[in-house]
C-alpha cells in the first residue's frame, strides 16, 4: 500500500504540464507541437529549466536544447542558432565567444543544440583567467560560463 502511494507521489510529482509554460498567444496547432515536442524533451533529458522569458531549456549530458515559448523564443532560436564565432573572437578577449550551437526545424519549430556551459560569475572567471574580459559585460545579465573543454563563453545571447 505504501508502495503505490510512493509510485503516485511521484508520477504526479515528475508530471509536468508544459502547457503553462507555453504563451497561449501561439497558433493552437503549434502551441499543440511545442507542448508534445517539450513532453517528448522531457522523457530523455535530465534536466529542464523554465527560468527564462522565452524559452524551455532541456539539459542533456553534454548539450542542452532550447525550445521556444513564446513568439519572441522563436526570433531567439532563429538568431542563436544562427550566430557563430569568427576566426578572430576564438581565444580573443576583445571578442565575445559564443558557445557552440546548432539550428534544427522540427515541423517548422526552430530548436537549438548547444553545448552544455557551466555558469561562471565574476569570482569564478577572474580566478580561472587571471582577468574579467570586458565583452563579457555586453552579455545580457552577463550569462556566460566555461565549456567542458574550459572555454568562456555566451550562452544566452537571443534577441530578446
Amino acid at each position: 500500500m505504501l508502495l503505490s502511494a510512493v509510485s503516485i507521489m511521484l508520477a504526479t510529482y515528475c508530471n509536468i504540464d508544459f502547457s503553462k509554460y507555453i504563451s497561449t498567444y501561439i497558433n493552437e496547432d503549434v502551441r499543440g507541437l511545442l507542448i508534445s515536442i517539450c513532453e517528448w524533451l522531457y522523457a530523455k533529458s535530465e534536466d529542464v529549466k523554465f527560468d527564462g522569458r522565452n524559452r524551455v531549456t532541456f539539459i542533456r549530458k553534454s548539450y542542452v536544447i532550447k525550445v521556444p515559448a513564446t513568439i519572441d523564443g522563436f526570433a531567439d532560436n532563429d538568431w542563436e542558432g544562427s550566430v557563430s564565432n569568427t576566426k578572430e573572437s576564438l581565444n580573443n578577449p576583445e571578442e565575445i565567444e559564443y558557445a557552440k550551437s546548432r539550428l534544427v526545424e522540427y515541423k517548422g519549430i526552430p530548436l537549438v543544440f548547444m553545448e552544455r556551459v557551466e555558469e561562471a560569475y565574476h569570482h569564478e572567471i577572474t580566478s580561472r583567467l587571471g582577468y574579467y574580459p570586458d565583452w563579457v559585460l555586453s552579455v545580457d545579465c552577463q550569462q556566460v560560463g566555461f565549456t567542458k573543454s574550459g572555454r568562456l563563453v555566451a550562452y544566452d545571447f537571443g534577441l530578446h
